[in-house]
């Protein structure tokens, strides 16, 4: 069974400070180690000028874990940036056959959501949260005339979330959070550019998606799509039906469609094809071709095979092989 670590964020609440009051360890500079029961490794805390406050989890679990933060009452005027690198756990009903889905995603969103995190054991954690206003975040991005709609959403709307997979710069800058030395000389010189440097990528990143896809969703609505997001990458093998997944969020059709593009940015057949193209990079290490394929839904290996090459640009016997 899952620890599980339950809070609030208040005015003045200090992950760090809470996260070791529960677990009985001290906090030094900011910096909390994680009990050895429970994995080794800390988490740390870094207060940057404009009032921006991060949150680095950087450690290997020797049991599964589990964060949840209760949802903030009332509209907030700060977002949550969050840079996840870890295993996403698919099922959070049955955590006697948990799954998780491969690859790196970024959330963004305002406070008053409940959010609930598996970490999984046994794996390396790279995982940071960017708390920052949304005025302050705004004049980071400096947008102009031509960026009203995302400027509006940004600073207005009282509850919203998009989720992007991440890049490959994004977890390389993520990846070196943990190798700053919080006391070396311009250390948070050093943390601020790095964080600019990940706020950057990510909005460069969300600007490719459609300009009207708005940026509000209520937390009810939010529930369904991240639902409906496991149903679908729980079964890779099996493609999304979309009126059996309309019925088991209660939501039309229509609405169901356009709101899974706005929060994760691709319609859910894409969605799924290019977690399903992930999947059979990862399977390719240990199996054949065609048995990569049979496990993933493929009964033509053709098609599989000009589908893998469209996403990789290789064929998956010369993945596989290394060529």
């Amino acid at each position: 069974m899952a620890e599980t670590f339950e809070f609030a964020i208040e005015k003045g609440f200090h992950f760090g400070k809470a996260f070791g009051e529960r677990f009985g360890m001290p906090v030094n500079d900011n910096r909390v180690y994680l009990p050895a029961t429970l994995g080794r490794g800390f988490i740390q805390e870094v207060f940057l000028r404009d009032g921006i406050a991060l949150c680095l989890h950087r450690y290997r679990l020797e049991q599964e874990f589990s964060l949840r933060r209760l949802a903030s009452k009332g509209p907030s005027d700060r977002l949550t940036l969050k840079f996840d690198c870890r295993k996403v756990a698919l099922d959070s009903v049955n955590r006697e056959s948990i799954l998780f889905a491969p690859g790196c995603e970024v959330e963004m969103g305002t406070g008053n959501f409940f959010t609930e995190v598996f970490f999984p054991a046994h794996q390396d954690i790279y995982f940071l949260a960017i708390n920052i206003s949304r005025q302050t975040l705004v004049d980071f991005l400096e947008l102009g005339t031509a960026d009203q709609v995302l400027q509006q959403g940004l600073l207005q709307n009282p509850s919203f979330v998009v989720n992007t997979l991440m890049s490959e710069e994004m977890e390389h800058v993520l990846k070196q959070f943990a190798d700053i030395n919080p006391k070396a000389p311009f250390a948070h010189l050093l943390y601020q550019t790095k964080t600019l440097e990940l706020i950057y990528q990510l909005f460069s990143k969300l600007t490719e998606r459609s300009a009207d896809s708005g940026l509000s969703i209520n937390r009810l609505d939010a529930d369904k799509l991240y639902e409906i997001r496991s149903v679908i990458l729980n079964d890779l093998s099996v493609t999304p039906n979309l009126t059996e997944l309309a019925r088991k969020i209660a939501m039309s059709p229509t609405k169901m469609k356009m709101l899974f593009r706005q929060v994760f940015g691709d319609t859910i057949y894409n969605y799924f094809q290019v977690a399903r193209m992930n999947e059979a990079a990862r399977l390719l290490k240990d199996y054949s071709v065609t048995e990569t394929g049979y496990r993933l839904g493929f009964t033509n290996m053709s098609h599989f095979s000009r589908l893998f090459e469209k996403y990789f640009k290789v064929k998956p016997k010369k993945f596989k092989d290394g060529k």
